[in-house]
């Protein structure tokens, strides 16, 4: 909800009207508060995903991943809808409201049995996953198994940033993970979100601004369900290419509509076109890098060297929309506005053709063999993997 606040709050400080001294917020400011707003949900965006693929069954950790990202969006709807009708001073006791209850539900769950292995609590960590598979003793039983192989490769490995640049795997998932989080900054998705309605005055869209903000939350929610069902479907290689190129050319078509319009032509007839591409590009970003840097993130890494991977990875991801919010109206003076919406097309279609370069699937596949792959020893499957480890059982 944090996350959401600026989009109806920041016309209001704009304004004036609730500041005490009537002062408008500047430019500057609103990039410190986005800043601020991100670290503040840093802890959440790090450890969410972190669990969620600790304690997720290999056929639908991916799906669970995205289901986090497409209830954050219902989260985003209430406050798109509700914003602009109550004060600031309300919204903001929604959303310090909000972490409360979840702090106090959350303390119900179990904890996660990969931290327990790794802690020599291998009791605890069977009893947290006969918990989270309904008593499947079977199920449990393979997956401690296949947990004992991650612990025992993982412990010499070092937890440091040094570590995470001196070996092969680390190194080439720490880079992915850099670079889809800077992508899905630098194309422009916190601008959209945190500008959706000032873009949309800009435009002269015939749609009311507010109204549009609604539309455009849940066209990203109605993404994030469909990404649910897709992503241990289709895979994340073949969702994360094809939803960036789409969203270069939704960006591409935003662009070229301003740049007409810059033009002075009469775009009266076509005033509808800021909301499809943007509803466009924001659907394939909830289908793609909106939700899958984190789920990619949360399946690279060596249990040892994801706490700080993931803190770099989020960092990164923040300083980078710190960066677009605080340098986005420069960038607009320099290049236009089309200027800019074509450079964040630019930043989709770049990240696209790494992602078919660079990044491997990961779809129903365990930690090890994943792991495999980052480290150039072969990927073996998962049957394989299983084999060895009954046949080691059977020899002890």
């Amino acid at each position: 909800m944090a996350m959401a606040w600026p989009t109806p709050s920041l016309p209001l400080l704009r304004s004036g009207k609730p500041l005490l001294d009537g002062r408008i917020i500047s430019a500057e400011e609103e990039a410190w508060m986005g800043f601020v707003l991100g670290m503040c949900s840093g802890g959440v965006l790090v450890f969410g995903p972190m669990y969620v693929g600790e304690i997720s069954e290999d056929s639908i950790r991916g799906a669970l991943g995205t289901l986090r990202a497409a209830l954050g969006l219902v989260a985003f709807i209430f406050m798109y809808a509700v914003g602009p009708v109550i004060s600031i001073k309300y919204m903001a006791t929604i959303c310090v409201f909000m972490p409360i209850v979840f702090a106090i539900a959350y303390y119900w769950m179990p904890e996660s049995p990969l931290y327990l292995m790794k802690n020599g609590r291998s009791q605890e960590a069977m009893k947290s996953l006969l918990w989270l598979r309904s008593g499947d003793v079977h199920a449990a039983e393979m997956e401690m198994m296949k947990l004992t192989v991650v612990v025992k490769e993982s412990e010499n490995v070092t937890t440091s940033i040094i570590s995470l640049i001196s070996s092969r795997g680390t190194r080439r998932a720490l880079i992915i993970c850099l670079v889809l989080g800077a992508s899905q900054q630098l194309s422009g998705v916190y601008v959209v979100l945190n500008y959706a309605v000032s873009i949309f005055e800009l435009s002269g869209s015939s749609v009311e601004p507010n109204t549009a903000t609604v539309i455009l939350a849940a066209v990203q929610l109605i993404g994030s369900i469909a990404a649910i069902f897709l992503m241990d479907v289709a895979g994340r290689r073949i969702l994360m290419i094809s939803s960036q190129t789409i969203m270069f050319m939704s960006l591409g078509g935003l662009g070229t509509y301003f740049f007409f319009q810059e033009q002075d032509y009469d775009l009266t007839s076509v005033g509808f076109l800021p909301v499809m591409c943007l509803g466009i590009y924001l659907f394939f970003l909830a289908i793609g890098l909106g939700s899958m840097v984190y789920v990619v993130m949360a399946e690279l890494f060596n249990p040892q060297a994801r706490g700080i991977a993931t803190t770099v990875t989020t960092m990164t991801v923040w300083l980078m929309a710190f960066l677009s919010t605080k340098f986005y109206i420069n960038i607009v003076d320099l290049l236009g506005l089309h200027g800019c919406y074509w450079l964040f097309a630019c930043v989709s279609i770049a990240c696209a053709v790494f992602t078919m370069i660079m990044v491997p699937e990961t779809k129903n596949r365990s930690l090890d063999s994943i792991l495999r792959e980052l480290n150039g020893k072969g990927s073996k499957s998962d049957d394989e993997i299983k084999g060895e480890l009954a046949s080691e059982s059977k020899v002890s």
